[in-house]
């Protein structure tokens, strides 16, 4: 037994890397079934985050809700997960008086603490109603997406040691490194 029957994951995931799937992966061995959330998924009409305002930056947002979504479906199928063992779906944290339309109360969330974006997520989420279980809490990130985002930027490959087979699998089709690069020209101009 699992221990509960749902659960639930977000992130931004900009992209999927190996500490998401190992966040993804260790949600799920607690449930028999999970959702995993995309927050951020209009990346067209970004919300401000006070408590971290790189979110609302389009060169941090580089990937699209579809994009993300196929990313994460290719990763976590081909850890092992079976297609009717998980879902995805929007999760807009930035706008929390939304997210019953997306996630009932009844399932619990799995989360990871790094920061104080994190600490302040768990408050919203807990205020909210939902229950929060914490998966781990670390003061800081073996990984994270602005590394990456930048590493492929610069077209410096070591970024491929950092995230999935499907991720590099996505960027090279949707030619990311080219928005990127594009996504960075333009915060200069501005």
């Amino acid at each position: 037994m699992t221990g509960y029957s749902e659960g639930s994951v977000h992130g931004r995931f900009q992209p999927l890397h190996n500490g998401h799937l190992k966040y993804i992966l260790a949600a799920k061995d607690r449930c028999d079934f999970l959702w995993i959330g995309i927050t951020q998924y209009n990346i067209f009409d970004l919300l401000e985050s006070p408590q971290d305002p790189h979110r609302q930056e389009r060169f941090h947002n580089p990937f699209t809700f579809f994009e993300r979504l196929e990313m994460i479906r290719k990763a976590v199928t081909d850890n092992g997960l079976l297609l009717n063992e998980f879902d995805i779906i929007p999760f807009p944290i930035e706008t929390p008086s939304h997210l019953l339309d997306f996630l009932p109360m009844s399932i619990p969330i799995f989360t990871t603490v790094y920061d104080q974006w994190n600490k302040h997520k768990v408050d919203v989420l807990r205020e909210r109603g939902y229950q929060v279980l914490i998966l781990w809490e670390e003061s800081a990130k073996e990984i994270d997406g602005i590394t990456i985002r930048n590493l492929i930027c610069e077209g410096k490959e070591t970024w491929k040691n950092m995230v999935p087979q499907a991720t590099i699998e996505i960027i090279e089709k949707y030619h990311i490194r080219d928005r990127l690069i594009s996504l960075k020209n333009d915060r200069r101009s501005n």
